[in-house]
């Protein structure tokens, strides 16, 4: 079998750069004043006058970071480069450019060699930022459902572990009571009782916002008639979904949520919404106590 040649083996070098342009990096200090800096963008500028400017901070990661503040963060970066473009395109440096909003500082210009814009964009991004590339977790098409059911004990077992046995005297056995109506006995869904107070725990950890809603009646419905016309004050405890951050329900969610508290208020009954069960366990011992 005849050998390959020596100069079929040698090994390949890349290509010299053929493309040269100047470049920067820009901090973002999110709190003024902090210290404390984000590498928020690059920007390019190359001799026949072509500007580019590329976010490091997607506005995926932005939400990840600042949760409700993410759409905020997105829209001054948005200002930002939408300044950077502007400036370089007219003066083709970064001297004596002023940021359109406080936080932002640009560094100097320097040269850098590459095949494309790209190429330097990228070489530069990677020298200075640790969250370039760096991708949000995917969101799942549907929440993860937890019924009444599990939430009500995941709030008693919190309940337990902040105040002890004790804890349990506000909590109804089997989280039902008793009502007597015309020689009838009915059985309630009410977690909750003290001596004044009557409650309910409900979840909104629910695929759709109609769930949600249905979910909501029934415990409104129930306190309705446990409260026996004013006798008792009447308050629904909500299990929030926590990770809701981009996710295709989110507006419909806080919006029913929204709709739920304005209702309750009209009726005077008490509300509390919160994401873990530890804290929704707290507000219940508050308001109980």
């Amino acid at each position: 079998m005849p050998k390959t040649p020596w100069y079929c083996t040698m090994i390949t070098f890349p290509d010299f750069p053929t493309y040269t342009a100047k470049a920067s990096h820009i901090y973002w200090e999110p709190v003024s004043g902090s210290g404390e800096r984000i590498t928020a963008a690059v920007a390019l500028a190359d001799q026949s006058g072509a500007a580019r400017v590329i976010s490091l901070l997607s506005p995926e990661i932005l939400s990840v970071l600042y949760r409700g503040q993410g759409s905020n963060a997105a829209g001054l970066l948005g200002l930002l480069n939408d300044s950077l473009k502007s400036h370089l395109k007219k003066v083709g440096d970064l001297e004596g450019w002023n940021p359109p909003v406080t936080g932002f500082f640009a560094q100097p210009m320097q040269e850098y060699d590459g095949q494309t814009a790209e190429d330097i964009l990228d070489q530069v991004a990677g020298l200075h930022s640790s969250l370039y590339k760096a991708r949000a977790p995917s969101k799942p098409d549907r929440l993860p459902t937890h019924s009444d059911e599990a939430i009500r004990q995941h709030v008693k077992d919190a309940a337990r572990r902040i105040g002890g046995l004790q804890a349990d005297r506000v909590f109804t056995p089997g989280g039902i009571i008793e009502v007597i109506d015309g020689g009838r006995k009915h059985h309630l869904d009410i977690p909750i009782k003290t001596g004044t107070k009557v409650g309910s725990i409900m979840s909104a950890w629910y695929n759709t916002p109609s769930t949600i809603e249905k979910h909501f009646l029934r415990a409104q419905s129930n306190l309705a008639v446990a409260a026996e016309r004013g006798h008792y004050e009447a308050g629904l405890f909500i299990s929030m979904p926590s990770g809701l951050e981009g996710h295709k329900n989110q507006q419909q969610v806080e919006n029913i949520i929204d709709d739920i508290y304005w209702r309750l208020s009209r009726t005077g009954y008490y509300l509390e919404v919160r994401e873990t069960p530890e804290s929704l366990a707290q507000e219940i011992l508050d308001w109980a106590a």
